[in-house]
């Protein structure tokens, strides 16, 4: 009887590593997960990339039995995560991950020097604090520059996982995108004017390689650590959303996904570069097309926001399940909050949450209710512009994430025009779906 063949796909995120094994025909055999934490310290947000690779290996002890049996791996990765590293994959300080906030100066400069209409036409963005990983980059060069002069390489989640098991230093297009460094629009590479402007040394650039291409093999150290079969190949992987999108099966014009985890996110696939500075643009994990996105960057961490603020007398069970329920689409409420409690990734200027309408008589209801609002608005709001963008839109909205059961309910509301399909495991789905089309393609 032939031994089973597994792939192995992982999904690191903001709060826990998630490993799921499949088979070659992607049927899920076994998952597991493992919960980490970030670290906030005023507008700066950071992750220790050794606490994800720790996480990354304690995910993986529920499937020792099946490991001898992987056959190829791949990350999906919470993005940008900036990390520096060392000759041999090591990080050299803690990763600047997309809630960071601290190098608006950075990005205005960025703004100032270059253009930033100018920006957005090759880099697809505006460079926003944190949000394109060049303003830590640059924030780094100028208020760590020890740490910035001792780097090897540069990447993102997905890079760091790479180099600590095979030694290479690879990144993708849809992790490219969301550094600022990358045309994006024309995916053509590295930008050299974007490089040569701002002194970014092309050496520490990691190689660029398609989501679905090998990035390398387990090393025999690697091997060892983790218990995983010494040279199994690898994959350039993607970013959570791009592989989310990929997984959900949005791949052609005009198919929508809406996430809902730490960010909050409308996301479309499109087969034109739509760089218009008001959404985020990255390139898809399918050759040939990007995906559009309409942002929040607290979407379900404004909830968690408002509960630790405002509801610590009840259980966070019963604020979910009980207390938000109870209001949303049955309280109306002139309170409207703008989302922007963790900025705005579509602006340099660092924005802040506003609240209008409140009034003496304005209660607590009225706040959740009103920070709701502002939320799914402005996923709302840019449907008119997928539209025109697209020609045409998809029927249905797929839709994934750890969210909250009366946001779902709450959003079919809102856009009754729509179909919503509930994807579970999408972005581990997606790396799965990448791995398989890699594997099949070296037999």
């Amino acid at each position: 009887m032939n031994d089973p063949q597994y792939i192995l796909g992982i999904d690191c995120g903001t709060s826990s590593v998630k490993t799921g094994l499949f088979d070659l025909d992607l049927n899920l055999i076994a998952e597991t997960r493992s919960p980490h934490s970030y670290i906030t310290d005023g507008l700066a947000v950071e992750i220790d990339p050794n606490e994800l690779f720790a996480s990354f290996l304690r995910s993986l002890e529920g499937l020792h039995e099946y490991l001898p049996n992987v056959k190829a791996m791949g990350f999906s990765g919470l993005c940008p995560d900036l990390i520096l590293m060392d000759e041999k994959g090591n990080s050299l300080d803690n990763g600047i991950i997309h809630l960071d906030r601290r190098s608006e100066k950075q990005g205005l400069e960025i703004a100032e020097k270059f253009g930033e209409k100018r920006f957005i036409s090759i880099a697809g963005n505006v460079p926003c604090p944190g949000g394109m990983s060049i303003t830590s980059l640059m924030w780094m060069r100028e208020n760590k520059p020890d740490i910035f002069n001792k780097a090897y390489k540069f990447g993102h989640t997905t890079s760091y996982f790479i180099a600590r098991l095979t030694g290479n230093f690879v990144i993708d297009p849809t992790n490219a995108g969301f550094n600022g460094l990358y045309d994006t629009v024309g995916m053509t590479g590295w930008s050299e004017e974007i490089c040569a402007t701002f002194d970014i040394r092309r050496d520490i650039l990691p190689e660029i390689k398609m989501c679905y291409e090998e990035a390398g093999r387990i090393t025999p150290e690697a091997a060892k650590v983790t218990g995983l079969p010494e040279g199994i190949m690898v994959i350039a992987g993607g970013g959570d959303t791009a592989c989310s999108v990929y997984g959900a099966g949005c791949d052609t014009n005009g198919t929508l996904l809406n996430s809902t985890g730490t960010v909050e996110v409308m996301a479309m696939c499109t087969d034109k570069p739509h760089a218009t500075g008001r959404y985020l643009l990255r390139p898809a994990c399918n050759k040939g097309h990007w995906i559009v996105m309409n942002l929040i960057g607290a979407g379900g961490e404004s909830l968690n926001w408002f509960y630790n603020n405002f509801c610590r007398e009840m259980s966070k069970s019963e604020f979910f399940n009980e207390y938000l329920p109870s209001l949303l689409g049955k309280l109306d409420t002139e309170v409207l909050m703008t989302p922007y409690l963790a900025g705005d990734r579509c602006s340099v200027i660092n924005k802040a949450a506003v609240v209008t309408g409140l009034t003496l008589a304005t209660s607590r209801d009225d706040m959740l209710v009103g920070l709701v609002k502002g939320m799914i608005g402005q996923l709302e709001d840019g449907m008119a512009d997928f539209k025109r963008f697209a020609g045409k839109l998809a029927d249905t909205i797929y839709y994934t994430g750890g969210g909250s059961g009366a946001l779902f309910d709450y959003k079919k509301q809102v856009f009754p025009q729509f179909k919503f399909e509930a994807v579970d495991n999408s972005a581990m789905k997606g790396i799965g779906r990448l791995i398989r089309e890699a594997y099949e393609a070296e037999r």
